[in-house]
């Protein structure tokens, strides 16, 4: 809003006639005529002034409504909301002290925050906290990625060209345009895949084939049916953008899990329900019987680099440079797709700037189009996506909607629930998570009787994948909101219900698994007391009473994880230097950001005794990790710990008697004796974990956030939260904090800013770039973050007594969105508004203050 050439009195009487011009609500900017011409010569101390004045803006403020923009409703009640801030701006002096907040700006502070852990000295350096071993070359940019490798020579370029209509048959492309274009060179097809190649990029086992080029139909709005090869990346581009795809029988997409509901379209049935006890008979006896629905939408992985490779014809084959989490699936569809045998495709993959799941089955794609490229001009191609392509072609997180039916006591007891959980696969369904939630539906909470039945949908979506706690995340904020919603229904404080169902050491979960070892409560109860939860209940109950306009709300989210190894193969190669004794690893995980290979070198460096700066840790490749499993689930740092930790020990057994023999010899001295007397100073050793149940052990945690929320706009701060999370004996608490601290953010983002909005005609994606589409900046940290490793917590079953802490903290960060939903709630309570509802997620700005029921009837001074 844009106010000038208003002045006033010393009485507050306007002068002249004001302009009063607003943005956002039209295409172009908007003079509130009427509320101009009535403000003059009108005493702004006047109550009357204040009621003409909004009444005249409702009429002038008349918002259009694009597809990307905020709702009608909010942007005229955000309109109006904003002069009523103005207006108490101008006679500040005169306004009472429970509205003066809405016209004094809020002044953020700067965050501060502080890590607690404990270490343990004398197995240094292991659980010594030290920085990423790439952590000055990825600050000064220096790290090289794939993008990074230099050019080869005549190397080319290479762009998808994407549909632009979902559920529409496709009846050719045209290219004419682009053939004239500069930089042109080619435009593969499906017709361009060699004889004895397949048109299928996921040829791994259990996984349905998908295509690398669509031919017939589009799913939807950005399904890749070309190829374009060209000089450069920017060529390759804006040729790919000239190329038009026609189409014919184009019907409707299906875009959300409601309008599949509706349409019936579903994958065949992803598993058997979760039965436990008997949740009818437990709910039907019940004192209470509780019913609602719960929402979370997608997520865009918003990985730095973008999906990128580069292939190189060779004379026996092809080397794969890949942003990819999954060597062995990216071998397998380069291989696939040209019809040549696996052994002639090399993948190499030397870090990966961010891939939190999107580049475990969605790379292969990119690395096989690359291929196809090089076999058809014998020349190396390489594609960098621009964030356009990326965010329009490639799948997300799976939105969920889940339908439940509770029983429970007075006190909020939960007897049983039956429930419908549906999940948004995309149009291929290979990735689907639901099973993962089902694995996660109880949390931290015990229910003896349980019928969850899992949906999976068909939409036209790109096919949606892993992301960050696949799964997990939904599950957990479903069986959150429940437990929540069980409170408000009764009227009952939420944490002591929560309390009231945490578990306890010995029960066992829906999906069978007894829980041998379980910290919830304690966690719960240290937690609570180091984060003052009920002073600052106690404060924040004041501070709202005080300000009508500001509120402010605290929540507690417990967690359990469970963290499974089982089926999870991966190779590690130490080999050690006879001429300067020097040690280099490479191990069948990717480092993706995680710290993977900082916490290998820590474990090689104290199994075999030497300084750590004698490691260096090679790129993962296919020909050293053969069959590996990808990178993902929060378990290949600890798995590849696991293989250099045998895989050291099986040297030290073999060096020892050598040193034994030798007396006191120095490392290189020692070595270089070893490899005289014909000692094989290389250890090869392979991980295949196998355990009892689906998980080997759970991680333990619980999370205090506190928010304050501007109930007039929307806009929330988070003003602190407090983490404890069970790491077990961290390997290297800096990175486990940082990846505490990293999933909790990423969280917050996804429930908080990040929304997708498509075409509902042609299913194409509008938020498609950082300017409509939202994650989470500096300013949206919290102002006040407290992280606390659980101490004195090591975990008997783990890998060096560690815990994971990529994926679990994540599953925390809801608590943000609950802390939010408090002090809407208390806006509600003005106004006598209902305190029982859902907050789905996310539960972005226009959302929020939508569901503070704002109503320019209640504005006064």
């Amino acid at each position: 809003m844009l106010l000038s050439r208003c002045k006033w009195t010393q009485n507050s009487t306007v002068q002249g006639t004001p302009v009063l011009v607003f943005g956002g609500i039209q295409a172009h900017a908007v003079l509130a005529v009427n509320t101009a011409n009535l403000l003059q010569q009108q005493n702004l101390l006047d109550p009357k002034t204040l009621k003409s004045a909004m009444a005249a803006l409702d009429q002038d403020i008349v918002p259009d409504a694009p597809l990307v923009a905020a709702s009608v409703q909010y942007r005229k009640s955000l309109a109006l909301s904003l002069f009523y801030k103005y207006y108490l701006a101008c006679i500040v002096d005169h306004v009472s002290p429970r509205v003066v907040t809405a016209a004094n700006p809020y002044v953020r502070p700067i965050s501060s925050g502080t890590q607690s852990y404990s270490t343990v000295p004398s197995n240094y350096p292991i659980t010594q906290p030290i920085p990423k071993l790439a952590s000055k070359l990825q600050a000064s940019g220096e790290a090289q990625y794939t993008t990074d490798i230099p050019p080869y020579p005549d190397e080319l370029a290479a762009a998808f060209v994407l549909t632009t209509q979902g559920n529409a048959t496709i009846t050719g492309i045209n290219v004419d345009l682009a053939s004239k274009m500069p930089g042109f060179m080619m435009v593969l097809t499906v017709a361009d895949i060699p004889q004895g190649g397949q048109n299928n990029f996921l040829p791994a086992v259990g996984l349905h084939p998908e295509p690398v080029f669509a031919t017939t139909f589009s799913e939807y709005a950005g399904h890749a049916v070309a190829l374009v090869l060209a000089d450069t990346q920017e060529y390759a581009n804006a040729i790919a953008q000239s190329i038009t795809v026609n189409y014919q029988n184009v019907k409707k997409p299906i875009l959300t899990i409601q309008e599949a509901i509706t349409a019936e379209s579903f994958f065949p049935s992803p598993g058997p329900p979760i039965v436990m006890g008997n949740a009818k008979d437990a709910i039907a006896g019940s004192a209470h019987i509780i019913t609602g629905d719960i929402s979370c939408g997608a997520q865009y992985h918003f990985y730095m680099e973008t999906q990128t490779s580069l292939c190189i014809p060779e004379e026996d084959g092809y080397t794969v440079h890949s942003s990819t989490q999954w060597t062995d699936l990216t071998q397998s569809a380069v291989a696939t797709v040209l019809g040549i045998p696996v052994s002639s495709v090399d993948v190499t993959v030397k870090r990966v700037g961010g891939a939190y799941g999107g580049k475990i089955t969605r790379s292969p794609q990119i690395a096989a189009a690359c291929a196809l490229g090089a076999y058809a001009t014998k020349r190396p191609v390489r594609m960098h996506m621009d964030i356009d392509t990326n965010m329009q072609m490639i799948g997300k997180r799976e939105p969920y909607y889940a339908t439940f039916t509770i029983g429970c006591t007075d006190s909020g007891v939960i007897n049983g629930i039956e429930m419908t959980v549906y999940n948004d696969a995309g149009c291929y369904g290979n990735d689907s998570t639901v099973q993962a939630a089902l694995n996660a539906i109880d949390n931290a909470y015990f229910v003896q009787n349980w019928l969850v039945t899992p949906v999976t949908c068909k939409t036209n979506t790109a096919s949606n994948t892993a992301c960050r706690s696949p799964g997990t995340l939904p599950g957990i904020f479903i069986m959150e909101s429940l437990v929540d919603y069980v409170a408000k229904s009764l009227n009952l404080n939420v944490e002591q219900v929560k309390l009231a169902n945490l578990y306890q050491q010995g029960q066992v979960t829906p999906y069978n698994i007894p829980l041998n070892y379980c910290s919830i409560r304690d966690i719960w109860d240290q937690l609570y007391k180091s984060a003052e939860v009920d002073a600052r209940k106690q404060y924040i109950s004041q501070f709202n009473e005080i300000n009508r306009w500001r509120k402010r709300g605290i929540s507690v989210v417990p967690l359990k994880f469970g963290l499974g190894w089982s089926g999870a193969p991966y190779t590690v190669l130490v080999s050690i230097y006879a001429t300067d004794g020097t040690v280099a690893v490479t191990h069948g995980g990717v480092e993706v950001g995680q710290g993977i290979n900082t916490k290998v070198a820590q474990v090689a460096a104290k199994t075999l005794g030497i300084s750590i700066d004698m490691i260096k840790i090679k790129p993962s490749n296919s020909l050293t990790n053969p069959n590996g499993m990808t990178t993902g689930g929060s378990i290949s740092s600890e798995l590849a710990c696991l293989g250099v930790l045998n895989a050291c020990t099986e040297l030290k057994h073999r060096i020892t008697p050598i040193q034994q023999v030798m007396g006191n010899p120095t490392w290189v001295e020692l070595i270089q004796k070893c490899y005289s007397v014909g000692i094989d100073l290389s250890s090869k050793q392979f991980t295949y974990q196998t355990t009892d149940f689906e998980f080997a052990y759970f991680s333990y945690g619980a999370t205090c956030a506190e928010v304050e929320l501007d109930v007039l706009t929307g806009e929330t701060q988070v003003i602190r939260v407090d983490i404890l999370y069970d790491c077990g004996e961290s390997i290297n608490p800096d990175i486990d904090v940082g990846q505490v601290e990293g999933a909790f953010v990423m969280g917050m983002g996804y429930w908080m800013t990040e929304r997708f909005i498509y075409d509902p005609d042609s299913g194409q994606l509008l938020t498609h770039n950082s300017w409509e589409y939202k994650p989470p900046s500096s300013q949206d940290i919290p102002i006040d973050w407290r992280v606390e490793l659980l101490k004195n917590a090591p975990n008997p079953i783990g890998i060096l007594r560690s815990k994971a802490s990529g994926e679990p903290p994540q599953c925390m960060s809801c608590s943000v969105l609950f802390a939010a939903k408090r002090a809407v709630e208390s806006a509600r309570a003005e106004i006598q508004g209902p305190q029982v509802f859902s907050l789905d997620g996310p539960a972005t700005t226009d959302v929020i203050q939508q569901y503070c029921m704002v109503d320019p009837s209640q504005f006064f001074f």
